[in-house]
């Protein structure tokens, strides 16, 4: 069934109820303990990745399956040579398909499953930014089961994957999103006006192998590196600072953040020029992928996901800037924050607990404007949004926020109204002090 063809009625206009009532029961604590498991691709990454995974798939692909379709947008496709001469070598034929757009609409997923029907590959090899990957995700399922509505997708309910597709592997071309290790794609509903947002997570679209090979993340422009890496720091914060977490969520959490904390100004400042960076930053991202599927995201997504798409702002840069606002509301419920103090060099000696609160969420604050980035709406310059545009979007952004997955996460109460006068504050820079 083409999903052009969707009728209305499977198209669930809000959340329904049964995953309404999972997210408000796992906004407990104990519940975390559910978490008893630990996912995760294997993550290829150093000087010789692409012979690695060439060599893998050399050796598990039968002869009748040595067929890998190479998924790109039009920017990523440049990459797509090295990666199909590499396989030919060792007779695995490749076709590439460029036609990914930005975040995933749902109507360019129809068009992959053409390509794939024809082509029947055994092997995805995505390569690019969270759009790439995160289609990929949605075209695994509409290819391997035609039949599922994405609307409707649960994580507790298995699909069954992995009988067309052998293998998933992602090469991610910026260092941010983290999709190359999670569960979830970011696609766009684009029949909703305007568009929104939509998220569909299941266990079984974690890709089988993660590489990282730096060459493709050396060139990316200063607001690419910036915007991806706030959003790769938004992961890693954002879920810590909540009130869940495991051992293995919290090691991956606060090592990516003193990771970022280092490389990220380098990345920013020299690009190319300093590999050491890109690579540690590639690496950082990956981490906070893992970081944060393993505990929760912070809220700063529910509020990015609706500012970016209302307002057409660039997602990383719209969570990074929102991450003090998520720190600050989730501080009134928990003082994990103070983790993080020795991680940008405060010391917390004879300090109250909210004399330390306002350094350290200054210097959260002074970080991101250390990279040209903004911690206010009024301060974004790409694209600039007058006072009146915003506020007369406030209730659809509000509304987009609320009925985010991520909103239901929140371990702190929140509703329609704390949602509107956190973007108040947001608009010019206050503290969250409710």
């Amino acid at each position: 069934m083409d999903f052009l063809e969707n009728k209305p009625e499977q198209r669930p206009e809000e959340i329904s109820q049964e995953v309404r009532d999972l997210m408000s029961m796992l906004k407990a604590r104990a519940l975390s303990g559910i978490i008893t498991s630990f996912r995760s691709p294997r993550v290829l990454f150093g000087m010789t990745p692409l012979n690695r995974i060439t060599n893998i798939l050399d050796a598990n692909l039968e002869e009748g399956e040595r067929r890998v379709l190479i998924i790109t947008d039009d920017f990523t496709e440049k990459f797509s040579s090295q990666i199909s001469n590499a396989f030919s070598k060792v007779n695995i034929e490749s076709k590439v398909w460029s036609g990914v757009k930005p975040e995933g609409p749902f109507d360019t997923i129809d068009e992959a499953v053409k390509i794939c029907e024809d082509f029947k590959p055994k092997v995805f090899v995505a390569i690019g930014g969270g759009s790439v990957i995160d289609t990929t995700k949605g075209l695994m399922i509409k290819y391997e089961k035609p039949e599922t509505n994405l609307f409707t997708v649960s994580p507790l309910t298995p699909l069954g994957l992995r009988k067309k597709i052998k293998y998933f592997i992602a090469i991610p071309t910026t260092s941010g999103t983290g999709s190359e290790v999670t569960l979830a794609s970011m696609l766009t509903d684009i029949y909703r006006d305007p568009p929104k947002k939509f998220i569909v997570s299941h266990p079984e679209l974690i890709p089988d192998y993660a590489v990282l090979i730096t060459d493709f993340v050396q060139d990316m422009p200063p607001f690419l590196t910036m915007a991806t890496g706030l959003d790769a720091l938004a992961h890693a914060t954002g879920a810590y600072v909540s009130v869940w977490g495991t051992p293995f969520a919290d090691a991956m959490n606060i090592y990516a953040i003193k990771e970022i904390i280092k490389y990220l100004p380098r990345a920013y400042k020299y690009g190319a020029k300093d590999l050491e960076a890109r690579s540690h930053m590639q690496i950082a991202a990956l981490m906070a992928g893992l970081g944060f599927i393993h505990s929760r995201v912070g809220f700063d997504h529910a509020l990015g996901h609706s500012l970016g798409k209302v307002l057409n702002v660039h997602h990383g840069l719209c969570v990074g800037m929102f991450l003090p606002y998520t720190i600050a509301f989730q501080a009134k419920i928990s003082e994990r924050w103070k983790d993080l103090c020795p991680l940008f060099e405060i010391d917390s000696k004879d300090k109250d607990n909210n004399e330390l609160f306002i350094e350290f969420l200054q210097s959260v604050k002074d970080f991101i404007h250390s990279l040209d980035g903004p911690v206010c709406v009024k301060e974004i310059k790409n694209p600039v949004i007058s006072e009146e545009d915003y506020n007369k979007n406030l209730d659809l952004l509000v509304n987009y926020a609320e009925t985010d997955p991520v909103a239901l996460m929140s371990p702190r109460y929140i509703d329609s109204e704390i949602i509107k006068r956190i973007y108040e504050y947001a608009w010019d820079g206050r503290t969250i002090d409710f």
